[in-house]
Order: structure tokens, then sequence, then C-alpha cells
């Protein structure tokens, strides 16, 4: 009776052992990747953490942020100090890769300036997607309507494809925006059969047309 009990408190004392050490290997490696995530010298969005650990999930299209008549589908992420949508438009052209619209609802403690910086923009959406490459601030045209400032490069591929990378940085939108959120920024690629007015136009006056962001929504 003695032996069997001394055996049973040293299994259990063998596993404690084992968890402890499974516990601390767990933290290491969260230390490690935390590390690496923060670097020197690499350019990262600050809700990087946030974006590796939360997912989209399908919204109805009403609640875009902007006006988006045409959209496939409309996803969304709360990324704590930010919230993100990603809103797919048609591709009727023969070129690979979403037409899409993304959107994050900025905080002044997501957002790292007053201004749109083209770098930070790249950074949090992920990077310049195809077909840009090597997209410089020397390389952007900018036109402006009432909600302010649409910054753009062009790419024709061929034939009648015109494909524009847009960015805007608006302080209202067609929906109110979360609460706490100062700005909204958008990075659009979309690529259509047809002219450079068109391309532009699901980042143009209409898609801010409904109404202001109310603070306390």
């Amino acid at each position: 009776m003695t032996r069997h009990s001394s055996g049973v408190h040293s299994n259990l004392a063998f596993r404690s052992r084992i968890s402890r050490l499974a516990g601390g290997l767990m933290l290491c490696v969260a230390g490690l990747s935390a590390c690496q995530m923060s670097a020197p010298g690499r350019t990262s969005s600050p809700t990087e953490l946030a974006e590796a650990l939360n997912e989209y999930r399908v919204v109805p299209a009403s609640r875009a942020y902007i006006n988006v008549p045409n959209s496939v589908i409309v996803m969304e992420r709360d990324l704590g100090s930010a919230t993100e949508q990603r809103v797919t438009l048609p591709n009727t052209t023969s070129l690979s890769g979403e037409n899409t619209i993304l959107l994050r609802a900025q905080s002044p403690r997501s957002a790292s300036s007053t201004r749109l910086v083209l770098r930070d923009v790249l950074a949090q959406f992920g990077g310049t997607p195809s077909p840009f490459s090597n997209v410089t601030d020397s390389a952007l045209t900018t036109s402006s309507d009432q909600y302010g400032d649409i910054t753009y490069t062009v790419v024709r591929p061929g034939g009648d494809i015109t494909c524009v990378l847009a960015f805007r940085r608006s302080q209202t939108g067609a929906r109110a925006l979360p609460r706490g959120a100062s700005a909204l920024d958008l990075m659009m690629r979309n690529c259509v059969s047809g002219s450079l007015e068109q391309a532009l136009s699901p980042l143009g006056p209409s898609a801010f047309g409904l109404g202001v962001p109310r603070g306390e929504l």
C-alpha cells in the first residue's frame, strides 16, 4: 500500500516537472517571436502582432465604412487599436489577383502621423499588390475632391486595361467609424477594362456620401 502510494506521488511529481518545462519552453518561443518582430531596422506595422493573431470574418456589405455598391464580399477584423476591413471588387480583366479596397479605421495609437505616409500604409496593408512594384512617392499623382486627396499610380499592362494603386486618408466615412477612430486610411488595387476615371471611381466622392462618423458609436 505504501509502495503504491509512493509510486503515485512520484508519477505526479514527474508530470508536474514536465508541465513546468513545457510552460517554460512556450515562454521562450514567445519571447523569441517578440524579439524577431521588433528587430531593429525592420519596417513593420504598429499592429503587426494583432494582424498575426486576428482573422477576418465576413460582415454584411452594409457595414463597410464606405459605399461600394458592386462589392463581392466585405470582411472585417479587430486589431485592438484599429479596425480593418477588406472589400473585394469585381475583376473582369484577364489579369490575375484580386481587386480590393483595404480600409483601416485609425486611432491616435495606430496611426503614425496626421497625414498619409506611403511607407507606413504599405506596411500596414501588407505591401504592394501585383502588378505594382517599387512604388515611391515620386511616382504618385494626386487629385482632389470635396473629401480630400486621392494619391495614386497607374499601370497599363496592355490593351484597354488600366490598373490603379490608390490611397486616401479621410476623416469621414459613409457610415460611422468605431469609437475612438480619428481617420480612415484606404488603399485600393483596381484593374479595369476602361479609363483611369473608372478605375479610381470606387474611392471617389460617392464612396463617402452618406454622412460623417459619430464618436459615440
